[in-house]
């Protein structure tokens, strides 16, 4: 009897030794501005934004388990011109327990969102106006900053017209979008200090502008170069009104023009013969996933590289899904308070922007990529 039961204690031990830990749930909100009645974005983006997430959850679900934790994520979808729902929808994603916020890729969505939820831990895929930078480490982009990536911009324009002893520019700029302020603002800076001259600078406000007064202007002063640092619907609207003012003007922008699969700049109609140039933080997926782990894995599934969406925001979504599970491997927090402490300590070094900046060329009305600089 004795041994029995000396047996029976000795795999009850073993049991309980080797029973598997209950799996602790990280409530992860995304935030973006996708709602289907959203006139600047599609019903695609919005399917291929919600499967990045899901990708980015099914790669990482066994690491995560055996780190203890699964992902419990939630979409919250908004409608782009209701820019106050950033920050009502945050709160309530504070007030529900997310763990984390992984946030609007547009500056002033994002600055909204941290004020609704200033507690919680929160990463742009990519915010990259100057305000953002100054946020304290709770609330983190993965995008490159727009003062360096309009330094880019201008160094590249000064290469497009060497030999020109002086550049001349004019700056168009949406008066209510935090972001292309804060570009032109960079552009302005560093042209000067390569000699650029510049003729205008003029604000407007919605998506089709009243432009009829700058017409005479474009067609008497002819400046080289026109910076439109403004969001893709926008800026295709001013490159087709003014290349009919001036065929040979050069224009150039910032990441809001999208790329050769996203946005209203590339392969427009209204754009046949416009050329210029614009930069971005992240280049096509085929070249960008090569630059972090989760990417890799991607493209060494042949099925999966080529159903992963070509866009920036996906790459971004996949990188912060990642960064976060290595936060929570890593340093192995019991609930969101002691994850807020990680963030706090780590989340710079974790959530870092890998990819450089990438150029990419308007070239009779379509958007090609040319470089990516580090």
């Amino acid at each position: 009897m004795k041994l029995l039961v000396s047996s029976f204690l000795l795999l009850a031990s073993s049991f309980v030794h080797s029973a598997p830990k209950e799996t602790i749930k990280v409530k992860i909100s995304f935030m973006e501005a996708l709602a289907p009645k959203d006139t600047t974005s599609s019903e695609r983006f919005q399917k291929e934004y919600e499967y990045a997430v899901q990708t980015g959850k099914d790669l990482t679900r066994e690491k995560l388990r055996s780190c203890g934790y699964e992902i419990n994520d939630e979409k919250v979808l908004y409608d782009a011109s209701d820019t106050l729902q950033a920050l009502e929808l945050a709160k309530k994603s504070e007030s529900s327990g997310a763990w984390l916020i992984v946030g609007p890729r547009r500056s002033n969505h994002y600055l909204l969102a941290v004020k609704g939820a200033p507690e919680t831990p929160s990463v742009s895929i990519m915010a990259s106006a100057k305000e953002v930078y100054e946020l304290n480490p709770m609330h983190l982009t993965l995008a490159q900053s727009n003062q360096k990536m309009a330094s880019v911009l201008a160094s590249q324009t000064k290469a497009k017209f060497k030999g020109k002893k002086e550049i001349t520019f004019a700056s168009i700029v949406s008066e209510d979008c935090v972001s292309c302020l804060d570009f032109a603002s960079s552009y302005n800076s560093e042209a000067k200090k390569l000699g650029f001259k510049k003729l205008l600078e003029h604000k407007i406000a919605g998506e089709q502008p009243d432009v009829a007064e700058l017409e005479s202007f474009f067609k008497s002063q002819k400046p080289d170069v026109v910076l439109l640092p403004n969001y893709s619907k926008v800026s295709s609207f001013l490159i087709g009104k003014i290349s009919k003012w001036n065929p040979d003007t050069f224009f150039v922008g910032s990441d809001g023009w999208g790329d050769n699969n996203y946005g209203f700049v590339h392969n427009s109609p209204q754009l046949e013969g416009a050329s210029g140039m614009t930069v971005k933080g992240f280049p096509p997926s085929d070249k960008g996933l090569s630059f972090f782990n989760l990417g890799k894995q991607i493209l060494k599934n042949p099925s999966m590289a080529s159903a992963f969406p070509s866009s920036g925001s996906a790459q971004s979504l996949i990188k912060a899904i990642e960064d976060t599970v290595d936060l929570l491997c890593t340093f192995k927090p019991k609930d969101k308070n002691q994850f807020k402490q990680a963030f706090l300590k780590h989340g710079k070094s974790e959530f870092k922007n890998p990819w450089g900046i990438s150029v990419f060329k308007l070239s009779d009305g379509e958007l090609v990529f040319d470089k990516t600089i580090k």
